[in-house]
């Protein structure tokens, strides 16, 4: 699970190719995780790029995969909450926020604050990558109570495009993960939790994990795979 989304290597390559070269430009990725996908597209897009992620684990993690595929001085992690780094506006030329916009609040505000800040922090002809939840149906209640608050999944995927067009962004790619992705995601996920109890047959709070998690995978199969979707959303901020 290379992106920490349900997305696909081919589809991560594939937007990252719809992407103009960004050259002498700030590439700003908000949640990046191990931050495979914005060394791809340093890699291949060049630009400077700036990730920043609240677990310093997968800061760590992301420093030393960039190592050795793109130059020290292309790329800085920083271990933080993006709040509370004070951008300058028109900064960059890309900005990316792959299924984090709970960084910039929670519930139904999530995704309307990233869209505000992140259009702030672009400068003008600049370019927005969203990953973002929608629903496909809607939700069964039993569902709804198995997964609690499903922060910023209040909308549907022509909804969330067109919430970005009323805030001035012009869409130029949306892009939906396949029921593959979404089952390789899901399937990873409970892969390692498994592997992980059967290691430590006496932990206790792992244990409790698990099986919270075989909940959620039975609602996933039962409610989940048809219900919820998520979206990639290439927007751009007008000259």
């Amino acid at each position: 699970m290379l992106f920490n989304s349900p997305l696909s290597v081919q589809k991560a390559d594939g937007i990252i190719e719809s992407l103009p070269s960004l050259t002498d430009e700030r590439v700003l990725d908000v949640g990046c995780g191990e931050a495979e996908f914005l060394i791809r597209v340093i890699e291949r897009k060049e630009g400077e790029g700036f990730g920043v992620d609240q677990n310093g684990d997968c800061i760590s993690k992301a420093r030393r995969a960039a190592s050795g595929r793109i130059s020290e001085k292309s790329c800085e992690f920083k271990d933080a909450d993006v709040q509370d780094l004070a951008f300058e506006s028109d900064a960059f030329g890309l900005a990316i926020c792959l299924g984090s916009t709970h960084a910039y609040g929670s519930g139904d505000l999530a995704y309307p604050n990233s869209l505000r800040e992140l259009r702030r922090v672009v400068r003008p002809g600049g370019l927005l990558l969203m990953g973002e939840g929608y629903w496909k149906q809607k939700a069964a209640p039993e569902y709804l109570k198995l997964i609690g608050e499903p922060v910023g999944i209040y909308r549907d995927h022509a909804g969330n495009l067109s919430y970005a067009e009323q805030q001035g962004l012009v869409p130029l790619l949306a892009l939906t993960s396949s029921d593959d992705e979404w089952d390789e995601f899901e399937w990873s996920h409970q892969r390692r939790i498994e592997q992980e109890a059967a290691s430590l047959p006496k932990d206790t709070e792992l244990a409790k994990r698990l099986a919270r998690r075989r909940d959620w995978m039975r609602g996933y199969l039962r409610w989940g795979r048809s219900t919820m979707g998520f979206g990639f959303y290439l927007l751009q901020k007008p000259f």
